[in-house]
């Protein structure tokens, strides 16, 4: 297949774009300008250019499908513009459906299972939302996905990513006291991204358009349990600190998958194998010397 990947240095997007490379797809990687350089995309051969741009229409043509992991991809960051996570989450979506359609190109729009939740959580969630209804509502083919708490290789907290066990494993391999604040029974259903990376796959290739599923590990897992399933696999005895307190809006609940939507077809491998399987990948992609952990 033919497949055109947003936000190509991000961890879905290069995970995304090397996977379905690897399996021997033509893949043309797509990033920002001036996107944030990150260690293990170094590599990779990426278009520069904005989502949003209308000139990425030209690069949609001959697609089979476009995977689309560029916008805002966190809570804290949309917490705090907004604005801006609505016009990357939702504003993006319209301009790559508008190409889709003019080329023949399906869209695979990833949202959260967030998204879902009424009343909206947060601001997050309301701007993937927005994506998933201009998703149902344009013309183009397309398919929406909400996705679990999904981790694994290409996350990497000392780069800017964010997640529970993307924090978790980072502190324990630098040898500091894992903090959950708030509850740390909230759960959370974690989803290893390459099971994630092969349900999608098989959604473009059988042209599931039209649908909205849900991306699940299919277990709710309390943060404490996840944090010693991280520290079981780094080999470590670094401290739980749990804290308590007020954590911002979306933040204090639980997120559990929805029985109502029907799942994207995947494997889900247990979870303490994918986490020993990240941070195996983790290990080996230190920080630079000289570069400070976030």
């Amino acid at each position: 297949m033919r497949l055109l990947v947003t936000g190509a240095t991000g961890f879905l997007g290069w995970r995304a774009a090397t996977r379905l490379a690897e399996h021997g797809h033509d893949v043309t990687a797509v990033a920002r300008p001036g996107a944030t350089p990150r260690a293990h995309s170094r590599d990779l051969e990426a278009v520069a250019m904005d989502a949003g741009d209308p000139a990425i229409h030209e690069l949609i043509a001959g697609q089979d499908a476009v995977l689309h992991f560029a916008g805002v991809p966190d809570p804290a960051r949309a917490r705090t513009d907004p604005a801006r996570a609505v016009r990357e989450n939702a504003g993006t979506t319209l301009n790559l459906l508008d190409g889709c359609a003019r080329h023949g190109a399906g869209l695979v729009y990833p949202s959260s299972i967030r998204a879902g939740v009424e009343p909206l959580p947060d601001a997050y969630a309301a701007s993937k939302r927005l994506g998933e209804e201009v998703c149902r509502l344009h013309r183009a083919d397309a398919a929406v996905v909400r996705m679990t708490s999904v981790f694994g290789p290409g996350q990497v907290a000392w780069e800017g990513a964010t997640g529970a066990i993307a924090a978790f494993a980072g502190r324990a391999l630098r040898g500091e006291p894992i903090v959950i604040p708030g509850d740390p029974r909230r759960t959370r259903d974690f989803l290893y991204v390459d099971d994630l990376l092969d349900g999608l796959e098989r959604l473009v290739a059988e042209r599931a358009w039209g649908e909205l599923l849900l991306a699940a590990g299919g277990a709710a897992t309390p943060l404490i349990d996840a944090a010693e399933l991280v520290l079981a696999a780094v080999g470590s005895d670094v401290p739980l600190q749990l804290p308590g307190g007020q954590l911002p809006a979306g933040e204090g609940a639980s997120y559990a998958a929805d029985p109502s939507v029907r799942r994207l077809g995947l494997t889900a491998r247990p979870l303490a194998e994918g986490v020993s399987d990240y941070v195996d990948w983790l290990a080996r992609h230190p920080p630079p010397q000289g570069r400070p952990p976030a």
